[in-house]
C-alpha cells in the first residue's frame, strides 16, 4: 500500500510526514545504510514514525483542519525565531526519518514490564537505579531535539473558550449538587 504524504494542506487520508524518496535522501545525507531493506518495509517504517511523532508529544498552535489526518500542519505555531510555521516544518520531516530508520529494526513504542518504574535493577556485579523522575522507556533524543520547538509545556493546558456576553447560560444554583449548599446560621 502507497504512502500517502502529508503536504501541508491537512489531508484527512495521511499517513507518513515523508515520501519515501525524502527519507532515502535524508539517511544517504547522514551516512545511514537501510540497503536490503524492502521499499515495503521502510514505508512501513515511516507510519510508525509519523505514528510516534503523532502520540509521543503534545503540540503548540492547532491542528489547521478538524479533518486532517496528522497533528501537522498547524494554525498559531512558531519557530524559535518568531516565525509562524507553515505546512509540516523540515525539522518534522527530519524527526520522521530518524524514528523510521530506527523502526526499521526496533519497535519505538515498547512494552514495558511493569510499566518501566524500575528503581533498582542488579545483574550479577552490574547494579543500575533510574531517578524518580527519569522516563519510562527509551528517548529518542535526536528526534527528540528536531520536535522539541514545536512541543507544548505540559503545564500550558490549553483554556477552553467561554462565552463572554452578559447574559448567563443558566440560572443560578441550578448546577449546585444537593447537599452541598452551606446551612444559612
Amino acid at each position: 500500500m502507497a504512502l500517502t504524504v502529508e503536504d501541508g494542506t491537512g489531508l484527512p487520508a495521511a499517513d507518513s510526514y515523508l515520501s519515501l524518496a525524502a527519507f532515502k535522501a535524508l539517511c544517504d545525507g547522514w551516512g545511514y545504510s537501510y540497503a536490503g531493506t524492502p521499499d515495503a518495509d521502510l514505508e512501513t517504517a515511516l507510519r510508525r514514525a509519523t505514528d510516534y511523532i503523532d502520540t509521543k508529544y503534545r503540540y503548540k498552535g492547532n491542528k489547521l483542519t478538524a479533518a486532517q489526518a496528522l497533528e501537522f500542519p498547524r494554525s498559531d505555531l512558531f519557530d524559535w525565531s518568531s516565525y509562524e510555521v507553515t505546512g509540516v516544518p523540515l525539522r518534522v520531516k527530519r524527526a520522521c526519518a530518524e524514528l523510521a530508520f530506527k523502526a526499521t529494526s526496533a519497535s519505538l513504542h515498547e512494552d514495558l514490564s511493569r510499566g518501566g518504574m524500575v528503581t533498582s535493577e542488579s545483574v550479577g556485579p552490574i547494579s543500575v537505579s533510574y531517578s524518580d523522575k527519569a522516563p519510562a522507556g527509551t528517548v529518542f533524543m535526536a528526534a527528540k531535539g528536531f520536535l522539541e520547538p514545536y512541543i507544548r509545556d505540559p503545564l500550558d493546558v490549553p483554556t477552553p473558550f467561554f462565552s463572554t456576553s452578559a447574559s448567563a447560560d443558566f440560572e443560578r444554583d441550578t448546577m449546585d449538587f444537593p447537599g452541598t449548599v452551606e446551612p444559612e446560621m
